[in-house]
This record gives C-alpha cells, sequence and structure tokens, in this order.
C-alpha cells in the first residue's frame, strides 16, 4: 500500500496533466475524465471527502456527456461516488448510486461480469449499514459466484468478497 507521501506526490503529479490537459482543445473527453475520477479516487484515499466528490461529479458529468448515461465508464463513476457517500455516511444516496452503477453495467456488460460484481459487493455493504442483511447477503451471493467463475476461488477479489459475505453469517 502506498504511502502518504506517494499518494500526494501522485494527487500533485495527476492535477498537473488535468491542467494541462484541460488547456488543450476538445477538454471535454473521456481521458481528462478518467483522469478526474482518478483524482476524486486519491482524493477520497487521502480522506478529503469534498475534493473526491467534486472531482468524481465532474467525471460523471463529462463521461455521461461524452459517453452517455447507460456507459460502463459512467457506471464506474457512479460507483466510485457511491464509496464516497457511504463513508461520508449518506447511506441512502450511496446506496441509490451503488444501484444504478449496477444497473447499468449488467445491461451494458451482462449479468456476470465483474464489474457487475463490483457494485454487488458495494451495494451489500450499504445494506448491511442500513440494516437489511438478506438482500446484502443476496448481493453478496451473487457478487461471489460471478468472481468464483471468472477468477477463481483462490483470487484476492473472491476472497475479499467470502470474507463480506461470511461476516453476514
Amino acid at each position: 500500500m502506498p504511502g502518504l507521501n506517494d499518494l500526494r506526490a501522485r494527487r500533485a503529479s495527476l492535477e498537473q496533466a488535468i491542467e494541462a490537459r484541460q488547456r488543450q482543445p476538445g477538454a471535454n473527453d473521456p481521458l481528462l475524465a478518467g483522469d478526474l475520477r482518478d483524482l476524486g479516487r486519491l482524493s477520497h484515499e487521502l480522506g478529503d471527502f469534498a475534493d473526491a466528490q467534486a472531482q468524481l461529479r465532474s467525471a460523471l458529468a463529462m463521461h455521461t456527456e461524452t459517453l452517455g448515461a447507460e456507459h460502463p465508464e459512467t457506471a464506474t463513476d457512479i460507483n466510485h461516488l457511491g464509496l464516497v457517500l457511504h463513508d461520508l455516511g449518506d447511506l441512502e444516496e450511496a446506496c441509490a448510486a451503488f444501484e444504478r452503477a449496477l444497473a447499468i453495467d449488467e445491461m451494458a456488460l451482462g449479468r456476470d461480469h465483474p464489474s457487475v460484481a463490483r457494485d454487488a459487493n458495494n451495494l451489500a455493504g450499504v445494506l448491511k449499514d442500513m440494516g437489511d442483511a438478506f438482500s446484502a447477503r443476496e448481493a453478496l451471493d451473487w457478487a461471489l459466484s460471478i468472481t468464483r467463475k471468472v477468477y477463481g476461488p483462490d483470487h484476492p477479489t473472491t476472497r475479499a468478497i467470502a470474507r463480506n459475505r461470511a461476516g453476514l453469517g
């Protein structure tokens, strides 16, 4: 896991890249949106939730405009925004974000895609925190079936989801 100074250095480098990209003609493109999402994720990891939310909302708006509201990149932005909202304690909005990301990815990528497993796993965390253990178990069972099929039982992602599921009983 990178240290705090490494994350800060990476954030500064990414901010410079974004500034340079924004000065270019046609700056409203998926590459800029991807950089904004990466900056949002770094800000989230650094605990700067306000900046994370702002960057992720910018990335989401840009991906929605350039790629469409039903694109997997848009779903990824929504998913990351859901993580920030969850950490802020806004469980209703986080749940709505994960449900939306899940619907987009399932429609665009298919029911057994790893992104669907990611979304279902994240949704389960919010459902658990909202007191809906039954629905959380269902979401985790779905996510686990996908990762076992795609990655196998010993993959770190499969193991992490299996731990989440075991924690629900």
